[in-house]
């Protein structure tokens, strides 16, 4: 079961935001197990994914959001994390694409700045 996480700032800040998405992801996404750690409860989570400030998304154990992202981007990732699906937004050929060439490299012994 995918488990997204919802980090509360400590300050309090963007809670009715977070309590909104929150709900709204739940509604869209059968199945999944959400959850809203709210204030000072939440240091350790924020300490083990090396953040200070809130509002965060956790899905399955990984960070993937600082702030709060647009509910489509967010349900997006979370049902492609899911499917197991790789990530448009990291390094690397993308799915489909052709792996990029190398340049040919210049033969032994030929200096091209000269001549």
């Amino acid at each position: 079961m995918t488990e997204v996480i919802f980090l509360t700032s400590v300050q309090a800040e963007q809670d009715r935001r977070v309590q909104s998405i929150s709900e709204k992801v739940r509604q869209r996404i059968p199945g999944i197990d959400v959850k809203v750690i709210s204030g000072a409860s939440n240091r350790d989570l924020m300490a083990k994914h090396k953040i200070q400030f809130g509002p965060a998304v956790i899905v399955d154990g990984r960070l993937e959001y600082v702030g709060i992202p647009r509910l489509s981007m967010l349900v997006d990732r979370i049902l492609q994390m899911r499917e197991g699906r790789p990530s448009p937004r990291t390094a690397g050929d993308k799915p489909g694409a052709a792996p990029t060439a190398k340049p040919p490299a210049a033969p032994a012994g030929s200096n091209p700045d000269s001549g």
